[in-house]
C-alpha cells in the first residue's frame, strides 16, 4: 500500500498517498481545480497554467496538476492571488483563440434564440425538437416566423457572400413550429409543482404572453388581464391576417394557457380593473401594455376629417371586425416602416387601387422589412421617397382635400446611423388624396398611474420623460418592488422580438422577487468572438463557401391577393432542408462542453485585456472523421501526446515554435499521409472546439440527453455513452467502464454510430409476395413462422444467431430451437466450420488490466490498432517492448513493433516453435506435470514429423536459412517472465488457436500475473454463443446436450416432456448439401458477408422457406421470404461476453423503432409453442443463469494435438451486417 502524505488542504487537514499529485487530492476532497491541459490518462504536461494553487514557503504559486504532495504542506486552492493569476491565464489564453463560442445570429436576437442549434435540429427533422430550443427564449415561434424584423438574418454571416441575403432563419422557424403546432402532440415544457404564488399580468400581447409562458414553468400561477376581447395585443389588432393569421395567434396562446395561466379579457387597468384589487390578489404585478396610441403627421391641418394614424386604422378593423371601403379612394400612408407596409398594403385590401407610400428618406433607409416593401410593389403600391409633408389641406368643410409635400435631400447621419433628411428649399407640390394614414409613430398610454399609486404601499410608479414606465433596464423592476413591466411599454415602440426578451428578463426578476432572493441582472456569459479581433470581410468568405443562393418564399400569385388571407404560404419540407445547408456553423459546436469556456465564465475571461496580434488559420476538414481547427487551439498537446503515448500513432505534431506554433498532421496536409489510425482519440482529449468530429449531418451546439451502453463491435466490452436529441445519435463518448476504466475508445466505439440514424431502418415484419416485400402485422409473421416449423420434419429446421446479439436473444433462439421446432440444429454462421477451438481459448485468459505488468508483448496474428483498438492501447501505455509475426507485410503494426516478422502460416510458425521448445528440453516440466494432461501423447504426435518441414511452410523462402525467427521467438516468449501473448481469432484459425494453447502449456504460462494468453474474438458477443448454448452439440454454459442430468434439467426448466436428439452428422455439411428446409436466421448476413457469395446463394437457394430478422436490409434479407425487424442492443437491452468473458449488462435505452423488440418477438414466438414463464429479458437472464453448471471441476488443461489447419472462416466482418457496414464506409471514406 502507498505511504500515506498528512497535508493541510484549504486549512483541513487531511491526507493523500505519496506520489499524488495537488489536483488529484483535491478532486476526491471534492475541491475544483480549473485545469485545460491536464488529461488522466497522460503524465502532467503543465502547459495552461490555469490550475494554479498557493503553498505555503513558494513565493510563486504552483502548477497542481504537476506538483506532487509532501509531507506538512500547505495548500490553498482559492485565494484572490490564485483568482488574478487564473483569470491573468485565461486572459492570455483567449487572446488568440479567434474563434466565435456562439453565432452572430444569435447574439443579435434580442432574446438570444440558439438560432444555429434549432436549424441543425431542423435539418434531422425534429421539428418538436427545434421549437423545443427555441421556446427556452421565444415562446412564439409561429408568431415570430411570421412577422419578427429578423435581426438575426441581418447579422448572418452568409451575407458576405455577395447573395443578396443572409439564411432564411425566420423561414425554417415558421416551418419549424407549424410543424409542431399540427402534429399529435406539440411541445409542451414541464410545468413544476405550484408554489402557491400568484402573478397578475397586464396584457396579453406578446410580453403578457411570454410571461405568463415563463413563470408558469416555475410554478407560479399566471393570470392574464387583457383590455381587448381577445389575446395578441398588437400581434391581433395592429397586423393584418394576411401576415399573421389570428388561428395562429390563437395557437400560440393556447399554448400559454395549457400551461396553466388564465386570460380574463375586457379587463382593463385604472378602468374597470384597480391596482388595489391586484395587490391584494396576488404577490405580483408584471405590466405588459404595449404602446399603441398613434401618432399624426405633427404637421398643419392634420385634424381634417380623413386622416387617422395608422395604428387606428388597423386596429378599428380588428376590433369592428369590418373593413374600410376604399373603392375609388387615394390613399397616402405615410412612414417607412412595417406599420406603413401594413396599412398600404391594406389598404389596397380595402379596394383602393391608388395607394402611395410618403418617405422622406431613400428606400435604402427604410426601416421596413425589404421582403414587405417588395411585396406592397407586386401588389400596386408606389412609393414617394426623399418626400415629406409640410402640410394637409382641407376644404370649407373641415374634409381632406390635398396635402402639400416637399421633396428631402440626405445630409450627415443622425443618431440612429441613417442619413438626416434635409428639405430641397422651394420644391413644394400637392397631391390629391381622399384618406392619409399616418404610420410614424406611437405612444404609451399610462392612464392608469395613479390608480396605481393610490394604492401601492412600497413606492411608486413612475413614467420616464417619453411618457413610458419607468423600470431598472436590467431587472425591469419599477419603483414598486413588487411590479415589473415590460416590451414596448417601458422601452416605447419597439419589436415582437424585443418585447419577447423583455419578458423573459421582466419574468426572471419577478422569480427572483417571489422566491425570497436578491433582484439582479443575469449573469453575462463570456463569449469568445471573432468581432473582437477584426472586423469580418466579405474577402474570407468568398471563394471559402460555395454559393447557395436562398430559397424563394411560395406566396399567392398577386392578381390573387384582394383578401385577407395569408400572404406566404410557408417553407416546404425540401426547401427548408434545402435552406439549412446555408447556414455557415458559426458558432462552436462544443459549446456546452467546452473546458475553456466554462473557466473562462467563471474567472470572467477578458478576450481584449490583451489584444494584440491574433493567429488565423483555415478550418482543416480533409479527414472524413476528424476536423482541426487551430483558431481555438490552446496548444495543451493533449492531442499530440494522446496520440503518441496512448494511441502510438504519431500522427499529430507541434509545428513550428513560440507565438508561431500550430498542431498539424505529422509530415503532410493531411492526419491520411500519417499514420493516423482514425480513432477519434485526439478529439476525446481536446478541452475545447479544436478538434472535433466531421459529421455527416449538420453539427450544432446542441444540448444532448445522453445514455451508456457496451459496445455491439469488437469483443474488447467498451463501454460508451452515446449523446443523442430525440434518437438522432450526434456523437458518441467513452465512459469508465469495467475494461475501459480511463475511457478510451477507437474508430467502431466514436464513429460507429452513423447508422443509427439511418431512416431505411426495418420496423415492421415483411412477407415476400411475388417477388417483393409487403408490411404484415407481427401475428401474421407469427403464424406464418408456426406453421412453416410444423409443416417440415424437426431436424428440417436450422436457426442461426448472430455473434452481435445479447446473451438474451442467443438464449431465446436456442430455446426456440429446441423447445419450439424441437431440433438441435442451432448455429451461427461466425463459427460455422470452426468453432472447436474458438470455444475454449478464453478460458483462461489474461485480464486486460494485467497488461500493463507484462515484462514483454507477443501479438501474433492481431492487427489490434485495427480490430482492436483499445486492448493496443494497453499494450502501447505499458511503455514495453512487443514483437510481431505476421502474415501480412505491409501490416499496419509495424512502424510499432520491436520486432517485426512476417511469416507463411501461423498454424506452422506456431507448430514450430512448440517443437523447437519440446525437441530442446524447454517445456516447463513442473507446470506441465502439476496442471496439464496429455502432453505425452501430444509430444510424440508432434516430434514425429520433421521440423525443417514446418519451419519452411512457416517461413518465407527468403527468411534467415535456419528460420531463426522460429528459435528467436521461442526463446524470447519462453525466457520472459511476464509474456503476454496476443492473438486474434479474425486472422488465426482454431487449430491454430489450440496450438497457441498448447504454447502457453509448454511454457508453464497459463495461470501467472501478467502472463499467458489473450484470445480475442471478432464480435461483441461471440463468446455469448458458446455460454448461452447457440450450438448444435453443447447447451447453456458448454454442457454436452447428450448428458442425461443436463437435458433432466433442460426438459424441468423448460416444462418439456421430450428433448430432441443429437445428430451426429456435421451441421455444416447438412447446411452445405441444402438439407434444411426452412432457415431462420437471427441477426447475421451470411450473404452480404460470405467469402464465397455464389456458393452461400446457391446454398441458400435450395431451402423453402427464410426468415431473417434484421435490423436494415441486408443482402440476405433482401433473399428472404419473411423478415422481422430487428432492435439494437442499446433498444431492447441485456447482456454481452467480451473475450475475457465478462459479463456486462445494460438497461434499454431510447425507445425502439419497432413495436416489439427482438427478445420480445422470440418470447412471443416460444408461446405459440406452449413455452410460458418468460415476460421480459431479466426474466431470461435467470433461466439461463439456472441451467449453468452448479459446479465447475478442477480439470487440468489439457494438451490437443492437431493435425492441420482444419478450420475455414466462411464468412468475414463476424458475420454482422452493421460491422461490415461500418467497416466498408470506414475503408472507403479513408481512400478518397
Amino acid at each position: 500500500m502507498s505511504e500515506k502524505i498528512n497535508i493541510i488542504l484549504n486549512g483541513q487537514n487531511t491526507t493523500g498517498f505519496k506520489g499524488e499529485f495537488i489536483l488529484d487530492v483535491a478532486k476526491k476532497h471534492g475541491i475544483e481545480i480549473p485545469t485545460l491541459c491536464n488529461d488522466p490518462r497522460l503524465e502532467p504536461f503543465s502547459a495552461c497554467y490555469v490550475c494554479l494553487v498557493e503553498i505555503e514557503g513558494n513565493r510563486n504559486l504552483q502548477p497542481s496538476c504537476s506538483t506532487r504532495i509532501a509531507e506538512g504542506m500547505k495548500i490553498n486552492t482559492d485565494n484572490e492571488r490564485i483568482y488574478k493569476a487564473r483569470k491573468t491565464a485565461l486572459d492570455l489564453i483567449m487572446s488568440n483563440h479567434y474563434a466565435d463560442c456562439v453565432a452572430p445570429c444569435r447574439e443579435r436576437c434580442p432574446a438570444g434564440v440558439d438560432v444555429q442549434g434549432y436549424i441543425s435540429l431542423i435539418e434531422k427533422g425534429l421539428y418538436t425538437e427545434a421549437i423545443k430550443v427555441i421556446k427556452q427564449t421565444n415562446p412564439l415561434p409561429a408568431i415570430c416566423g411570421r412577422v419578427c424584423v429578423r435581426p438575426c438574418e441581418a447579422a448572418c454571416r452568409r451575407n458576405l457572400l455577395d447573395e443578396g441575403t443572409g439564411v432564411g432563419i425566420d423561414y425554417m422557424k415558421r416551418f419549424a413550429a407549424d410543424a409542431d403546432l399540427n402534429s399529435t402532440y406539440h411541445y409542451k415544457p414541464e410545468v413544476a409543482p405550484l408554489t402557491g404564488k400568484k402573478i397578475a399580468i397586464i396584457g396579453a400581447g406578446p410580453g403578457g404572453l411570454s410571461s405568463a409562458y415563463f413563470l408558469q414553468q416555475k410554478g407560479h400561477q399566471c393570470d392574464i388581464y387583457e383590455a381587448q376581447p381577445y389575446s395578441g395585443g398588437w400581434l391581433r389588432y395592429g397586423i393584418p391576417e394576411y401576415r399573421l393569421p389570428n388561428d395562429i395567434i390563437q395557437k400560440e396562446t393556447d399554448c400559454v394557457t395549457e400551461l396553466g395561466a388564465n386570460i380574463f379579457y375586457n379587463k382593463k387597468l385604472g378602468d374597470n380593473l384597480s391596482y388595489k384589487e391586484l395587490s391584494e390578489k396576488y404577490d405580483s404585478v408584471i405590466l405588459t401594455i404595449g404602446s399603441q396610441r398613434g401618432t399624426l403627421l405633427g404637421c398643419d391641418g392634420e385634424d381634417a376629417d380623413g386622416v387617422f394614424s395608422g395604428i387606428d386604422f388597423l386596429r378599428n378593423m380588428e376590433v369592428t371586425g369590418q373593413r374600410y371601403d376604399f373603392t375609388g379612394k387615394k390613399v397616402v400612408v405615410v412612414g417607412g416602416g412595417n406599420t406603413a407596409m401594413d396599412c398600404c398594403r391594406t389598404s389596397l385590401r380595402c379596394k383602393s387601387t391608388d395607394v402611395k407610400v410618403v418617405y422622406r428618406r431613400s428606400e435604402a433607409e427604410m426601416p421596413a422589412n425589404p421582403i414587405e416593401i417588395h411585396e406592397s410593389k407586386l401588389e400596386g403600391v408606389e412609393y414617394l421617397f426623399l418626400t415629406n409633408p409640410i402640410r394637409v389641406n382641407k376644404d370649407e368643410n373641415g374634409k381632406l382635400k390635398s396635402m402639400t409635400l416637399i421633396r428631402m435631400g440626405l445630409g450627415e447621419p443622425d443618431a440612429s446611423g441613417r442619413r438626416r433628411p434635409v428639405p430641397v428649399e422651394g420644391s413644394e407640390f400637392d397631391i390629391e388624396v381622399d384618406y392619409i394614414l399616418a404610420a410614424i409613430g406611437q405612444k404609451t398610454e399610462i392612464n392608469f398611474l395613479d390608480d396605481i399609486n393610490k394604492y401601492a404601499k412600497d413606492g411608486q410608479l413612475k413614467p420616464t420623460k417619453w411618457g413610458d414606465i419607468d423600470a431598472d433596464k436590467n431587472t425591469l423592476q419599477t419603483g414598486i418592488p413588487s411590479v415589473f413591466a415590460a416590451g414596448d411599454g417601458v422601452t416605447g415602440p419597439a419589436t415582437l422580438i424585443e418585447a419577447v426578451a423583455q419578458a423573459r428578463l421582466a419574468s426572471n426578476s419577478c422569480h427572483l422577487f417571489l422566491t425570497g432572493q436578491k433582484v439582479e441582472a443575469p449573469v453575462k456569459e463570456f463569449l469568445s468572438k471573432k468581432d473582437n479581433f477584426k472586423n469580418q470581410e466579405k474577402d474570407e468568405y468568398i471563394g471559402r463557401y460555395r454559393n447557395q443562393i436562398r430559397e424563394e418564399m411560395p406566396v399567392m400569385e398577386p392578381y390573387s391577393r384582394v383578401n385577407f388571407k395569408e400572404v406566404e404560404l410557408g417553407y416546404t419540407e425540401k426547401q427548408t432542408l434545402e435552406e439549412t445547408s446555408r447556414c455557415l456553423e458559426c458558432g462552436c459546436v462544443e459549446y456546452f462542453d467546452c473546458d475553456l469556456k466554462k473557466h473562462a465564465d467563471t474567472y470572467k475571461a477578458d478576450q481584449k485585456r490583451f489584444a494584440g496580434e491574433h493567429k488565423e488559420y483555415q478550418l482543416n476538414i480533409t479527414h472524413p472523421y476528424i476536423e482541426i481547427d487551430n483558431n481555438k487551439c490552446i496548444l495543451c498537446s493533449r492531442c499530440v501526446r494522446i496520440c503518441k503515448e496512448v494511441v502510438g500513432a504519431n500522427a499529430l505534431t507541434l509545428v513550428k515554435r513560440g507565438f508561431e506554433t500550430y498542431v498539424a498532421p505529422a509530415f503532410g496536409d493531411k492526419l491520411q499521409d500519417t499514420k493516423c489510425e482514425s480513432c477519434g482519440m485526439c478529439i476525446s482529449a481536446c478541452p475545447t472546439g479544436a478538434i472535433t468530429e466531421n459529421v455527416p449531418f449538420k453539427p450544432g451546439p446542441v444540448k444532448l440527453d445522453t445514455f451508456e451502453t457496451i459496445c455491439g463491435y469488437c469483443s474488447v466490452g467498451c463501454k460508451l455513452t452515446y449523446h443523442h436529441r430525440a434518437g438522432f445519435v450526434m456523437k458518441v463518448t467513452g465512459a469508465e467502464g469495467m475494461v475501459n476504466k480511463d475511457g478510451n475508445l477507437c474508430m467502431y466505439g466514436k464513429f460507429g454510430y452513423r447508422f443509427i440514424n439511418d431512416k431505411s431502418r426495418i420496423t415492421k415484419p415483411l412477407q415476400k409476395v411475388n417477388g417483393k416485400f409487403e408490411e404484415i402485422s407481427f401475428d401474421k409473421a407469427y403464424e406464418l413462422i408456426v406453421n412453416k416449423i410444423k409443416s417440415v420434419k424437426p431436424d428440417q429446421n436450422a436457426f442461426f444467431a448472430g455473434a452481435g446479439l445479447t446473451n438474451e436473444e442467443q438464449y431465446l433462439i436456442q430455446k426456440l430451437a429446441r423447445v419450439g421446432a424441437k431440433t438441435n440444429n442451432v448455429n451461427s454462421f461466425h463459427y460455422m466450420g470452426g468453432a472447436k477451438g474458438y470455444a475454449t481459448d478464453s478460458l483462461s485468459n489474461v485480464p486486460f488490466s494485467e497488461i500493463k505488468g507484462a515484462s514483454k508483448v507477443f501479438l501474433i496474428g492481431a492487427e489490434i490498432n485495427k480490430d482492436n483498438p483499445v486492448v493496443g492501447y494497453m499494450v502501447n501505455s505499458t511503455k514495453k517492448p512487443f514483437d510481431v509475426i505476421s502474415i501480412n507485410p505491409k501490416s499496419t503494426l509495424k512502424h510499432k513493433a520491436t520486432t517485426f516478422n512476417t511469416v507463411k502460416s501461423y498454424y506452422h510458425f506456431i507448430k514450430a516453435v512448440n517443437y523447437y521448445l519440446i525437441y530442446n528440453g524447454k517445456q516447463n516440466s513442473m507446470f506441465i506435470k502439476d496442471n496439464c494432461s496429455g502432453y505425452e501423447d501430444y509430444k510424440k504426435s508432434l516430434l514425429s514429423i520433421k521440423y525443417k518441414e514446418l519451419c519452411t511452410e512457416a517461413c518465407y523462402s527468403d527468411c534467415d536459412c535456419d528460420c531463426a525467427c522460429v528459435p528467436d521467438f521461442a526463446e524470447s516468449f519462453n525466457n520472459e517472465m511476464n509474456a503476454i501473448l496476443i492473438f486474434s481469432e479474425k486472422e488465426v484459425g482454431p487449430d491454430t488457436t489450440r496450438e497457441i494453447m498448447n504454447l502457453a502449456m509448454i511454457t508453464g504460462k497459463l495461470g501467472k500475473t501478467s502472463s499467458g494468453v489473450i484470445a480475442l474474438k471478432q464480435k461483441n458477443n461471440s463468446h455469448g454463443l458458446f455460454d448461452m448454448g447457440a450450438r448444435p452439440k453443447t447447451g447453456v454454459g458448454l454442457q454436452d446436450i447428450s448428458n442425461p442430468e443436463f437435458i433432466s434439467k433442460m426438459k424441468s426448466k423448460w416444462g418439456i416432456n421430450d428433448f430432441p436428439k443429437v445428430v451426429d452428422e456435421c451441421f455444416t455439411e447438412r447446411f452445405e448439401k441444402g438439407e434444411f428446409k426452412n432457415l431462420f436466421i437471427f441477426g447475421e448476413d451470411p450473404i452480404g458477408c460470405a467469402k464465397d457469395k455464389e456458393s452461400i446463394e446457391s446454398i441458400f437457394n435450395k431451402a423453402d422457406f427464410k426468415v431473417v430478422q434484421e435490423s436494415f436490409m441486408s443482402e440476405t434479407a433482401k433473399q428472404a421470404d419473411l423478415i422481422l425487424p430487428a432492435s439494437l442492443w442499446f433498444e431492447g437491452g441485456g447482456s454481452f461476453t467480451n473475450s475475457q468473458r465478462m459479463i456486462q449488462t445494460f438497461e434499454p435505452n431510447l425507445n425502439h423503432k419497432i413495436e416489439a423488440s427482438s427478445a420480445e418477438q422470440l418470447i412471443k414466438l416460444l408461446s405459440k409453442f406452449g413455452s410460458n414463464g418468460l415476460s421480459d429479458i431479466h426474466d431470461v437472464n435467470m433461466e439461463a443463469l439456472s441451467l449453468l453448471p452448479t459446479k465447475v471441476e478442477n480439470t487440468k488443461h489439457e494438451f490437443v494435438y492437431t493435425e492441420k489447419e482444419s478450420g475455414e472462416q466462411m464468412y468475414s466482418h463476424g458475420c454482422n451486417y452493421i460491422m461490415k457496414r461500418f467497416d466498408n464506409e470506414f475503408r472507403n471514406a479513408l481512400k478518397k
